[in-house]
C-alpha cells in the first residue's frame, strides 16, 4: 500500500505534527539574527570610516524590517557588539583607558573613572540607534495617517469644519 497517498508525506518522514506557529518563529529569528548581524558590520565598518552615523541609520533600516520584542533586541545588541567589540579591540592593541581617563577628566569627573568613558560611549551608541528607531517609527505613523486622510476626506473635511 501506498504510504505517500495516506499519509500526505513521503516515506521516511516523521508523522509527528510540529506546534503551530513553530516554523513562524524560527524564521523570525533567522530574520532578527540576519538583520542584527548586518547592522553590526555595517556599524563597524562606519566606525572605521569615522561614519559614526551609520548607527542612526542601522536603527532606521531595524525599524522597517522588525517590530517589538526583536526590534528592542536589536536596538540594544547592535550597536553594544559593533561599538563595544570596537572599544575591546582598541583597548587591547592600543592605550585607550588614557584618553578614556583625560576625557572624563575634562568633564569634570575624577580621573580614576576611566570606565565611565567606556560606559557614556556605549550608551551614546544605543541612543543613537534608539534614534534611527524613533525616526522609522515617526516616518511609518506619518504615511498611515496621510494613508487614511486619502480614504476618508469626506470625515477629514467634517472634523476640520466642527473644531
Amino acid at each position: 500500500m501506498d504510504t505517500q497517498s495516506l499519509t500526505g508525506q513521503a516515506p521516511g518522514r516523521s508523522t509527528t505534527a510540529t506546534a503551530p506557529g513553530t516554523a513562524t518563529r524560527s524564521r523570525t529569528w533567522v530574520r532578527v539574527l540576519a538583520v542584527a548581524a548586518a547592522g553590526v558590520v555595517l556599524d563597524w565598518g562606519g566606525n572605521q570610516l569615522g561614519w559614526w552615523w551609520v548607527t542612526v541609520l542601522t536603527g532606521v533600516a531595524a525599524a522597517l524590517l522588525l517590530r517589538g520584542r526583536a526590534l528592542a533586541v536589536v536596538t540594544l545588541a547592535v550597536p553594544l557588539l559593533s561599538w563595544g567589540g570596537e572599544l575591546v579591540w582598541r583597548w587591547t592593541t592600543t592605550d585607550t583607558t588614557r584618553i578614556s581617563r583625560v576625557t572624563i577628566g575634562l568633564a569634570g569627573v575624577g580621573d580614576d573613572a576611566a570606565w565611565l568613558g567606556y560606559v557614556l560611549t556605549l550608551a551614546y551608541a544605543v541612543l543613537l540607534c534608539a534614534a534611527g528607531v524613533w525616526v522609522a517609527a515617526a516616518a511609518r505613523q506619518l504615511v498611515r495617517a496621510a494613508r487614511d486622510g486619502r480614504r476618508n476626506p469626506i470625515e477629514q473635511k467634517e472634523a476640520v469644519t466642527d473644531a
